[in-house]
């Protein structure tokens, strides 16, 4: 062993050096390389062995791809290092696929994003009996999902987790046995502040604000070392994730949505995400992926306008009567509506809203 250590170099290799270079999604500001050390990554999936229960005869049906940072450390190099079975789908998109994959192999354990979830539970029972846990994050799981789980009636439950290519990327994950509530308790060795946005001053339990991070998973910095995304707050540096949230009284985060997601109208901040949920839960997404979207157009000196992306049969007249209907007060209102043959995707099934934002500006065509 020593030699093939002295061979490859091994010996040479720091706690501290990156492991692999991961790129953001770039959904809503161009992709960022991440650097992530031998140490972010394995500290980080020792918080996860500590906050979930898993089996010697568990088996993984691995589907998310390695560019990904929720498939290169949850599909990648955890059962790489912990010796879990997994076997291996190429294509998360193609659910009925992924589905005879599970039966195929007997999987016990899914990760994916709720959407590629979603898609998958619509595959006959008897293919997905043998799952007992499916843990979906990246994007906000609906209701609907926690009940086409219960539907199966093989006691399989689902976790919903938050994480970020930066952090390594899990952050917190809701705990077998706990009701699930918001995205779950932050991991161990992870901590969590909730800071106003503009003056940075710590808020109590219960107040939304920015939520910052900090932990042996947190990156370093950006290749380049721009933008800075890291604040000061009393002679401690965290980490700014972008996303807006509170902790409730019990310690779990419960998110807002995207500080990128967020727009002012008429003096009140409005939740972009908040609109699309409820617009979802009358058109829920499709196998591959969401069939709408809410773009802001901010014009200076004019009140922005909100305008809704779809692929569906939808006018404006009746999506804000569904909002009104959720009890959304006016501002939360569609102001026009644009056809898609489809919607833009990213490599992971997110909506590109940056090609929404401009095709609005007419700068590229979809």
């Amino acid at each position: 062993h020593s030699h093939i250590i002295d061979e490859l170099g091994l010996g040479k290799i720091r706690p501290e050096d990156p492991v692999v270079i991961l790129f953001t999604s770039g959904s809503e500001s161009a992709p960022k390389g991440v650097p992530l050390s031998h140490f972010n990554i394995l500290s980080n999936l020792r918080s996860v062995f500590e906050a979930v229960s898993f089996k010697t005869n568990d088996i993984l049906l691995a589907m998310l791809p390695p560019f990904h940072s929720f498939g290169f450390s949850a599909c990648t190099i955890f059962p790489m290092i912990s010796g879990l079975k997994v076997a291996y789908y190429p294509n998360p998109t193609d659910s009925r696929r992924v589905a005879e994959a599970c039966r195929k192999w007997k999987a016990t354990m899914l990760f994916g994003t709720p959407t590629f979830a979603t898609a998958i539970l619509k595959a006959p029972k008897e293919e997905l009996l043998t799952l007992r846990i499916i843990v979906v994050g990246a994007e906000k799981a609906p209701a609907s999902l926690f009940q086409a789980i219960d539907a199966l009636g093989n006691g399989a439950i689902l976790i919903e987790g938050y994480g970020i290519t930066e952090c390594s990327p899990f952050l917190a994950l809701n705990r077998v046995g706990d009701p699930p509530e918001g995205v779950g308790k932050p991991l161990p060795g992870v901590q969590m502040l909730i800071v106003d946005p503009e003056t940075h001053k710590p808020l109590q339990a219960g107040q939304r604000g920015l939520v910052l991070v900090r932990g042996d998973n947190v990156f370093s910095g950006y290749l380049g070392n721009k933008p800075d995304p890291f604040l000061e707050i009393e002679g401690v540096k965290w980490y700014s994730t972008g996303d807006l949230g509170y902790l409730s009284p019990s310690g779990t985060l419960v998110l807002a949505g995207r500080m990128k997601r967020f727009v002012k109208i008429g003096g009140e901040m409005v939740s972009l995400p908040a609109i699309e949920e409820e617009l979802l839960a009358k058109w829920p997404s499709g196998e591959e992926g969401s069939n709408l979207a809410v773009v802001p157009v901010e014009k200076e000196g004019i009140r922005p306008e909100l305008v809704l992306f779809t692929s569906m049969d939808i006018t404006k007249e009746i999506a804000n009567e569904v909002l009104a209907g959720a009890g959304l007060s006016n501002i939360y209102r569609i102001s026009r509506v644009q056809r898609l043959e489809s919607l833009p995707l990213l490599g992971t099934g997110k909506t590109d809203y940056q090609k929404l934002i401009r095709e609005l500006a007419g700068n590229n065509s979809i």
